[in-house]
């Protein structure tokens, strides 16, 4: 009834009021979003009215994306009165999605929810775990929204291993309107190993002699007894056959595997297994995979089997061992010797930029050639590309916007975007007042921007990733941190080399970024997961994963 009162009083105000005076109430949006309702539409154009009340009379790129209730659609099917989410780009509606109130079946929005573990990531194909054991393929669309902590996000921050929830708005619908990511408790925590002492299924518990964690590619000693709670529902393995949880208690003196997560601020055993013959450690790329026999072989030609009871982490999350592949980096711990080596665990040491192929996030190195309102031209850049910079003699226009994350490295200040289009950035005749930059980018969008005089030797620089095990701020060189399980990229052997020690890299003069935000390295916290270029000690730009 409101809805239709208030398309009357428009009505009205549209027999009342001239065009001109009318076009003096339009307001304009170059980018971002509009959503409300459709008032009226052209060939071309449509007339929005945002639920807050304001009018945007818009233009229609020619090859916007129409869609209603997820089905694409003409611009002519949409009628005036319906809801409506666009996306505007350079002043155009590239995307406008139409939401019909009578639709066969229709559910209470948000009543179909399905829970799981995220196997494997196609662009917005999603292949979800669920409790039945059954796999089921969803979709995502370009207004689906996702949420982590409370907190809108982008889609491509989502990892496999991850849990989710997804709601949908009708019955049959595999298309999601709403994705919500569990939090960091899906991380694995530590990775130990210990002499069974005892097991107590009254509490749930198992007490370690002699136990160990696994730091840098080794075991370092941890504590000399220490106990840990499980789930009584967590599958338990030893020479790659499962056995009763409930057998755990005569196995007291084995060698015990297990893979922590923290629930609710308690450590918890998250995946066990026993040790049954002889622990080797192995380090290489995956050259081959038999999904047949189960079976795959390293570069080093040293093969092992694995099944279900293989633990296999990527990214720091517990994933199905379907998520292996060639040409992957990994450092595995098995059981067994000869041709019997059993895959224990096996810890993938691969990342990138972008955490699937959802994402589209580059890093860009180069001269600023010229900066004018919405646009950056670079000159003669460098772009990260599997994790080694590539130069290109050319240019590359980047466009800009009031949410880009703008810092001079310099004087280590956030500039605004009127700032930095009216400074005088861009190159010109005069070299020695040419300016740089690192570019972060979605696609060919900024997303963040560190801006400096002098341009970085590119050829000192390697990239690393690792997890933050201490982040303090040195009296003599600033803010450091020490990276645990950090890995090195070698250009030379196109593979990552893990460590076997901690990594000190100093972020004073760093570009830290988050969600494509820049922030302060004091912002950062022990455990984030980092992908830098450094130059050695100097961390340049980095990027929390």
């Amino acid at each position: 009834m409101k809805k239709l009162l208030k398309l009357i009083i428009l009505a009205v105000l549209f027999m009342f009021f001239s065009s001109a005076a009318w076009a003096q109430l339009y307001s304009n949006v170059r980018q971002g979003t509009v959503e409300g309702y459709l008032l009226d539409r052209g060939s071309d154009f449509v007339l929005l009215e945002e639920y807050n009340g304001i009018l945007y009379k818009l233009p229609v790129h020619e090859k916007a994306q129409l869609l209603i209730d997820n089905r694409p659609v003409l611009l002519a099917d949409f009628l005036p009165g319906i809801e409506v989410y666009a996306q505007v780009r350079d002043g155009k509606v590239q995307f406008l999605e139409g939401y019909s109130t009578v639709n066969l079946g229709y559910i209470a929005p948000g009543s179909k929810v399905r829970t799981g573990i995220v196997a494997r990531i196609d662009r917005d194909q999603i292949q979800v775990s669920l409790a039945t054991g059954d796999q089921e393929t969803y979709f995502a669309s370009p207004v689906t929204l996702v949420q982590k902590k409370g907190v809108r996000v982008p889609l491509d921050v989502l990892y496999v291993g991850d849990r989710i929830k997804l709601y949908f708005d009708e019955a049959e619908s595999r298309v999601a309107s709403r994705i919500v990511i569990e939090g960091d408790s899906i991380r694995i925590k530590n990775i130990y190993k210990g002499t069974l002492n005892s097991s107590n299924r009254f509490s749930n518990s198992i007490s370690l002699e002699d136990a160990q964690v696994f730091r840098n590619g080794s075991w370092q000693r941890h504590n000399n007894y220490m106990s840990l709670p499980y789930s009584v529902d967590i599958p338990l393995y030893i020479g790659g056959f499962k056995i009763p949880i409930t057998n755990l208690s005569f196995y007291n003196g084995t060698t015990v595997y297990m893979v922590t997560r923290d629930f609710f601020n308690t450590e918890r055993i998250d995946r066990m297994l026993l040790k049954n013959r002889h622990e080797a450690f192995y380090n290489g790329k995956i050259q081959d995979i038999n999904w047949y026999t189960q079976a795959f072989e390293l570069g080093n030609n040293k093969n092992f089997s694995f099944n279900d009871s293989t633990i296999v982490v990527k990214n720091e999350r517990i994933v199905d061992m379907y998520s292996l592949s060639s040409q992957a980096d990994a450092f595995v711990i098995s059981d067994g010797f000869g041709d019997s080596r059993l895959a224990s665990l096996v810890y993938i040491l691969n990342e990138d930029i972008n955490n699937s192929n959802m994402g589209s996030h580059h890093l860009y190195a180069g001269r600023l050639d010229m900066v004018v309102e919405d646009l950056v031209r670079i000159n003669d850049f460098f772009v990260l590309n599997k994790n080694q910079w590539e130069g290109f003699d050319q240019e590359k226009e980047l466009f800009y916007d009031n949410d880009t994350s703008l810092y001079n490295m310099e004087a280590r200040e956030f500039i605004s975007p009127a700032e930095f289009y009216s400074r005088p950035y861009s190159g010109n005749a005069d070299k020695a007042k040419n300016w740089y930059a690192y570019i972060y980018t979605d696609g060919d969008r900024i997303a963040s921007i560190g801006i400096m005089k002098n341009l970085d030797s590119l050829l000192r620089q390697r990239v690393t990733t690792g997890i933050i095990e201490t982040i303090a701020d040195d009296y003599h060189v600033g803010w450091t941190i020490l990276l645990r399980n950090a890995s090195d990229w070698s250009n030379r052997h196109e593979s990552w080399v893990p460590k076997n020690t901690s990594v000190r890299v100093n972020l004073e003069e760093s570009l830290v970024i988050r969600e494509g935000k820049i922030i302060a390295p004091e912002d950062l916290r022990t455990g984030d997961r980092l992908y830098m270029v450094r130059d050695d000690f100097r961390g340049r730009v980095v990027i929390v994963k």
